[in-house]
């Protein structure tokens, strides 16, 4: 693996390439453009596929006037079987397979996720036949487990986050894309997919997934009830429960909105608020620091939000954070980066163009934002019953150039060439909530065990366990567990 450091500055470079790219261009929003980037216009991108399939369809229209008239062509030397086979379309500019093609997709859904489904529907005009899945998150990854345990998968693609590809790799049920990567490299132009995306998709070298998504969570906030109660957003969590009591004097119920209602949800926020206090959760040698004073903090911190800042978080889902930030009902909120576009839906929002954004909160001023760096991407199951490289087109086809550009509408992508002007408005405070932050988790083999263990065991907060006793029955879990399948 690359040393992290040097991957983040990677990332950091890319974020101010773009941002001076976008500034350079001019922009009414440097907000959108300093993440989704100019470096080539859209429609010149698109107009030529990035060059693949013009080529393909002029070898395909030559071929097909041979089928009826080689000689009057010139070509009769030439096998018909030679000829490059038909793309299915400009918009899925693969090549069309000579029979049925059924590929099963299982995943969850947000906005960005339902484009790249609809892109991969556009290979349906060909020989493709896509059946799309959608479960929340934690149902979705328990079926994928249980699907891929059996040795014989249904499904064809799994959508899956960094952290779930990590754990599934490193239990052999995923098809390494390496040398289809290196086949396709230049036909779709994949450099453009920055390396620091590919290495969170990847284990030991080998890499799993083709990237599609990059998300973190930070601070969504109803501008115009702070202007109306004349309070600023908070930086700090020491601000944070400074605020919280006064949005709640003002009717704020729920004056911050945090998912602490699941297992996934409690690790995701430990991790991300013991970064914050200088340590991480697991150590890259597989070991924790679940018995430190900054992992007491941190959990000390999760309490305090709960008490200080709604009980409710304890029963939320995304979705109802997501829900009562739209409906003005939660002021102030820690939500996914991919969520942003949905503040500004008027179908379902009746706040648009009041949510602003700022980067997650920090311990302390200048220090680690609590905020994670996740991808979601596409990644094919070993063993399927399909040709992986029929699977892996599609995929190709639903990420090229083209795709990610309706993609940036909804969120962040990981083309650099890739970029939208009704992209979300949170780029900026996405972009430095993910290079301040704490990075992607650890892919550590055990690491999917100390995930576990740790949310697990923090859930039982809700029922009235202590910080400290939950934190100790986490480590005396993780050890036992992690110990007999030998990855300690």
């Amino acid at each position: 693996m690359k040393n992290k450091n040097a991957t983040w500055r990677m990332l950091v470079a890319l974020l101010l390439v773009l941002g001076l790219i976008a500034a350079a261009c001019g922009s009414d929003d440097d907000e959108d453009t300093s993440m989704s980037g100019d470096a080539a216009p859209a429609s010149d991108a698109g107009a030529d596929d990035d060059g693949d399939a013009d080529d393909g369809a002029g070898a395909d229209d030559g071929a097909g006037a041979d089928n009826d008239g080689d000689a009057a062509d010139g070509d009769a030397d030439e096998p018909a079987e030679d000829a490059e086979p038909a793309l299915i379309s400009d918009e899925c500019p693969i090549p069309n397979p000579e029979e049925n093609v059924e590929i099963d997709v299982i995943g969850w859904e947000f906005p960005i996720v339902v484009q790249y489904a609809d892109e991969l529907e556009e290979c349906a005009e060909g020989n493709y036949t896509f059946n799309v899945q959608f479960l929340d998150s934690a149902q979705a990854t328990e079926q994928m487990n249980l699907d891929l345990a059996t040795g014989n998968p249904n499904f064809e693609i799994i959508q899956a986050s960094n952290n779930v590809i990590g754990e599934l790799a490193n239990q052999g049920y995923l098809y390494p894309l390496n040398d289809l990567i290196e086949k396709y490299r230049d036909q779709f132009d994949l450099d453009q997919v920055d390396p620091a995306f590919l290495e969170m998709g990847s284990v030991d070298g080998n890499i799993y997934t083709i990237p599609m998504v990059s998300n973190t969570l930070h601070t969504f906030y109803n501008q115009a009830i702070f202007d109306e109660l004349g309070v600023e957003v908070p930086d700090t969590f020491d601000e944070l429960f400074d605020l919280c009591p006064v949005l709640q004097d003002a009717g704020y119920d729920t004056a911050y909105g945090m998912r602490l209602s699941s297992p996934s949800s409690w690790y995701i926020h430990f991790d991300s608020v013991i970064s914050s206090l200088g340590l991480r959760s697991t150590n890259p040698d597989g070991t924790t620091n679940w018995e430190t004073p900054e992992a007491l903090e941190a959990v000390n911190i999760l309490v305090r939000i709960l008490e200080e800042c709604s009980p409710l978080n304890g029963s939320y889902s995304v979705d109802d954070v997501q829900a009562g930030l739209q409906t003005a009902e939660i002021p102030l909120g820690y939500l996914w980066a991919s969520r942003a576009g949905a503040m500004d839906d008027p179908e379902a929002s009746t706040v648009v163009g009041d949510i602003a954004y700022a980067p997650a909160l920090g311990s302390t001023p200048g220090g680690v934002r609590g905020a994670p760096a996740y991808i979601d991407g596409y990644a094919i199951p070993m063993n399927t019953r399909v040709d992986p490289e029929l699977i892996f087109l599609a995929i190709l086809a639903a990420t090229d150039l083209e795709s990610m550009n309706a993609a940036a509408e909804f969120g962040l992508v990981t083309r650099a060439d890739a970029t939208n002007p009704n992209a979300p408005r949170n780029a900026l405070a996405a972009a430095t909530s993910l290079v301040e932050g704490r990075g992607a988790d650890s892919p550590h083999p055990a690491a999917g065990i100390a995930r576990a263990k740790i949310g697990e065991a923090l859930l039982t907060i809700l029922d009235g366990v202590s910080p400290e006793d939950a934190l100790a029955a986490a480590q005396a879990a993780y050890i036992a567990e992690a110990t007999e399948q030998g990855l300690l």
